[in-house]
């Protein structure tokens, strides 16, 4: 370094090493040299300490996760201990507070006196206070029961809520006659008909009453057809339906009953009859009217619903409808449709516009006020046609001041007197 610095001061002249005063200067650095030798070997030693160190540091700090969870699970048996702990002192605690409790400690104070006259249970007063009590809470059940009754229970509230005229009455059906259980698949028993599954006797007469209502219902124009439905399910709509057709054929006049219900038929099964082939195979072309009317009896033909389609409403409310509707009333004196009910279904009051109005069938204890009183909204914001109500299966017990007792009475007279003259003649 001397010699360069040396040649880039001096240039190209020729300098010895002895003109030079580097003796001092070379001791200097020699000097610093050593010293800078001798810190870098300290600085190594340090280094190595420090690796050392640092190397011990990373091995404790891997080992502080399982120290860490070491630890977590000794805490834990120590709380468990120290819960064990706790619970046998509360045991220990029982115990010698139970051992305790065996040391006898009760002494006599004063012995008992003997009553001079024995004295019973006063069971009248008892049973008649139990008796009191008992018909007060009986009555506030009932008065409870019938306030939260909300459904219809009489033929006047009937007439109070949907404010219709009332064509008819039919009684409930007695126990005579045959028993039609409900089918497989069905929710609800096979209506029964008129003279063919119960007597005639009552339900006869209540049909005639409401043949007759329907007939002069209208002086200028006879009624050709009707819709039948109800405000809610199992009402009897389709007892009614079949059973006034039967009443209407037996007058003489040509009837057709037709099962529009193709939600929920039930026609097919009241006549025993097959529904593979009905309104909807004739409604979209698969079949003509007259291969799918069937008669059940004479001056009675039934139409059945038919296959289920998807859409019920579109087929009711369609073109093809309003022609067989016309066709109908050409053939037929006249023609019952079998709709469903009026909650929340379209299909009665599309197909009464294409009739003459609608019969609206009410069962007490079925349907309740807020139903009908839905019922009578609808049928009056959408302008239906509404011929009046018929109240089915009337319980005549729950209606004091009707003319069903007396001329059931004078029926069971004639029938006992009819029975007897049978009897009477064939012994002779």
């Amino acid at each position: 370094m001397l010699k360069q610095r040396t040649t880039q001061v001096a240039g190209t002249a020729q300098i010895t090493e002895r003109s030079l005063q580097v003796g001092q200067l070379r001791q200097s650095l020699i000097a610093d040299i050593t010293r800078a030798q001798a810190d870098r070997v300290g600085l190594e030693r340090q280094i190595g300490t420090l690796q050392r160190q640092q190397d011990a540091y990373i091995k404790r700090a891997n080992n502080l996760p399982r120290l860490e969870q070491n630890q977590r699970e000794l805490e834990r048996k120590l709380k468990a201990a120290q819960t064990t702990y706790e619970t046998l002192l509360n045991k220990r605690q029982e115990i010698d507070i139970a051992q305790n409790q065996k040391i006898p400690n009760a002494r006599v104070i004063s012995y008992a006196l003997i009553p001079e006259k024995g004295e019973g249970p006063r069971k009248i007063l008892f049973i008649v206070g139990g008796g009191g009590i008992g018909l007060f809470l009986g009555i506030i059940v009932a008065f409870s029961l019938d306030l939260i009754d909300r459904s219809v229970k009489t033929v006047k509230e009937a007439k109070e809520v949907l404010k219709y005229s009332i064509l008819g009455v039919i009684p409930t059906q007695g126990r005579n006659g045959k028993d039609h259980s409900s089918i497989a698949g069905l929710d609800r028993a096979i209506p029964k008909i008129i003279g063919r599954d119960i007597p005639y006797f009552p339900l006869g007469n209540a049909y005639q009453i409401l043949q007759v209502n329907l007939k002069f219902l209208r002086s200028d124009k006879p009624l050709k057809s009707i819709v039948v439905t109800s405000s809610v399910a199992k009402e009897g709509k389709s007892d009614v339906s079949a059973n006034l057709a039967v009443t209407m054929a037996q007058s003489g006049r040509r009837v057709l009953l037709v099962d529009a219900d193709m939600r929920h038929p039930i026609q097919h099964h009241i006549w025993g009859l097959t529904n593979t082939m009905g309104l909807s195979n004739v409604l979209v072309g698969q079949v003509s009217l007259d291969a799918a009317v069937q008669e059940v009896m004479p001056n009675l033909e039934v139409l059945t619903s038919g296959a289920l389609p998807p859409n019920p409403v579109a087929m009711l409310d369609s073109q093809r409808m309003a022609i067989l509707v016309s066709d109908f009333g050409r053939d037929y004196d006249f023609v019952i449709f079998d709709t469903p009910p009026l909650s929340g279904i379209a299909d009665a009051a599309v197909l009464s516009t294409l009739t003459d109005g609608i019969l609206l069938v009410v069962r007490p204890g079925v349907v309740d006020l807020n139903s009908a009183n839905s019922a009578k909204e609808f049928l009056t914001q959408s302008g239906q046609k509404v011929l009046g109500i018929v109240i089915n299966g009337v319980n005549t017990k729950n209606e004091p001041n009707n003319y069903f007792y007396d001329t059931k009475k004078r029926q069971i007279e004639q029938d006992l007197v009819s029975s007897s003259l049978t009897k009477f003649s064939k012994e002779r």
